[in-house]
């Protein structure tokens, strides 16, 4: 009897990991997928031209200086990716660290594991599907789906992006603190009465904050390799789009510029990366 338990109790502990990191995202995605996809919930021939754009902010640009314009367009959306990631894993990883309620704790955890494990490329196509079926069904506008502005345009894209980040950056960040938060001497500064922002404050972000930041350079770096696919899909004029735009019109010498650039980002983010690897214990 006791052998059987423990096998039940093995069998669990193995099949829950398999569960939450690959069958739950695969159902989420073929779920998601096949509700938007169904002719019966989005009609193309309904839409209507430029219906979903809501500007008229131009789909393909025209620049003198298409190399610096298309570098700095991936730039800002890399950047308002990240620094959301951040504002939004970090905190999230240290209320994750510091509550005591296991419900929360595993809702949140099971909802990072999802985001992280779900590529970039489905978070661009399912966004926009979710825009244009808004659209069909209810009439609603609620952000742009395509074309270039340092405006609501770039919400849509940033947010594709950035969600991987922030799960990836949420979980390093929750793993940390937990550590943190079971340290001899932060147990120490809780018995002598010292307050939880006190100790937020002197003990734990300040240990804590290594992690972040290995966590934040392994997520751009992730980010950067998704950059391409988000661009195409939102039609946002960056290096990622420019770059298929020069291949598709036989501008070589403009996408042997762009593929250069990208490789020397990618090459200088694994050199912090492995700067901060040497320093930092990075797990998920």
């Amino acid at each position: 009897m006791r052998r059987a338990h423990a096998i039940g109790t093995r069998l669990r502990s193995v099949l829950a990991p398999v569960f939450l990191d690959a069958l739950l995202p695969l159902g989420v995605a073929f779920a998601v997928v096949s509700f938007l996809a169904d002719p019966a919930h989005i009609e193309t021939g309904e839409l209507r031209a430029n219906s979903l754009l809501m500007n008229t902010s131009q789909l393909f640009r025209r620049e003198a200086n298409p190399f610096g314009a298309a570098v700095g367009s991936s730039a800002i959306l890399m950047l308002t990716s990240i620094a959301g990631a951040i504002a939004v894993g970090v905190p999230a990883g240290i209320a994750y660290g510091w509550s005591t309620s296991r419900a929360l704790r595993a809702l949140a955890w099971s909802v990072s594991t999802l985001a992280s494990s779900l590529p970039a490329f489905f978070w661009a196509v399912a966004i926009e599907l979710v825009m244009i079926w808004l659209w069909v069904q209810f009439r609603i506008q609620v952000l742009p789906t395509a074309g270039f502005g340092i405006d609501e345009h770039l919400i849509l894209p940033s947010l594709a992006l950035g969600i991987r980040p922030a799960a990836y950056i949420f979980r390093l960040t929750a793993t940390a603190v937990e550590e943190i938060r079971h340290a001899d001497y932060v147990r120490t500064a809780i018995a002598k009465g010292l307050s939880e922002r006190a100790l937020l404050a002197r003990h734990v972000l300040p240990n804590a904050s290594p992690n972040i930041i290995a966590a934040t350079v392994f997520a751009a770096r992730g980010a950067l390799s998704s950059l391409v696919i988000v661009e195409f899909v939102f039609i946002w004029g960056g290096a990622g789009l420019t770059f298929v735009q020069a291949l598709g019109n036989r501008r070589l010498e403009l996408a042997s510029a762009l593929a250069l650039a990208f490789a020397v980002g990618s090459a200088l983010l694994a050199l912090a990366a492995d700067l901060v690897r040497t320093r930092v214990r990075v797990g998920t």
